[in-house]
């Protein structure tokens, strides 16, 4: 009897190792697809991770090159500015050079302005002014002509002709010229147009 329980006993121990074998080997087969299960959306964000990087390593890549583009521009920018400065500096420097003579026209110009006014007003008129008279061949005399009285001569205006010109070239000054000629504006003299010389 005790013979029967232990050939019994030592048949059961392979059958028990065999279903421990069985057991283990679908509990391993059920840890590995439940892992493999579990491995693959790891493996799928890996990869889309992998192809962010990808996508973050280009970005950062056109943002390097628009950073330097950005940093040579600023640097021209600077450069221009840098020029303008200088220039500008040199032509405030130039104004003020320049100032004085500004100012001295100025002046001049509303000195010649007050006497026109104040010739304006005395209501002074030039002298008589005769035709040009024309010599035995039958030419113009010269631009220069006697008035009837004596007193005063006619001067016909020429091309880049001024009053001051006229008065240094007649030998008078340019106050008894401007008082001979109320109505003459200096600034707008035309070619033809007349104008008294007073006498000496």
């Amino acid at each position: 009897m005790e013979e029967d329980i232990e050939s019994s006993g030592t048949s059961m121990v392979p059958l028990a190792l065999a279903l421990l074998a069985i057991v283990i080997g679908g509990a391993g087969l059920y840890f590995g697809l439940n892992a493999n299960q579990r491995i693959a959306p790891l493996t799928e964000s890996v990869d889309e991770g992998t192809s962010s990087s990808a996508r973050v390593d280009k970005q950062l890549s056109t943002l390097e090159t628009r950073v330097n583009e950005l940093i040579s521009e600023n640097r021209q920018l600077k450069e221009s500015m840098q020029r303008l400065g200088r220039e500008s500096s040199q032509t405030l420097t130039l104004a003020k050079q320049t100032d004085p003579g500004v100012i001295q026209n100025r002046e001049e110009i509303i000195k010649l302005a007050q006497k026109m006014s104040e010739l304006a007003s005395s209501g002074t008129r030039p002298a008589t002014r005769p035709t040009s008279t024309t010599s035995s061949t039958g030419s113009a005399s010269d631009a220069t002509t006697p008035a009837s009285s004596g007193s005063a001569a006619i001067y016909l205006i020429k091309s880049g002709d001024t009053l001051s010109k006229i008065a240094s070239l007649k030998g008078v000054s340019l106050d008894a010229l401007l008082t001979a000629n109320p109505d003459a504006d200096p600034r707008r003299l035309s070619i033809g147009q007349q104008i008294n010389i007073p006498a000496n």
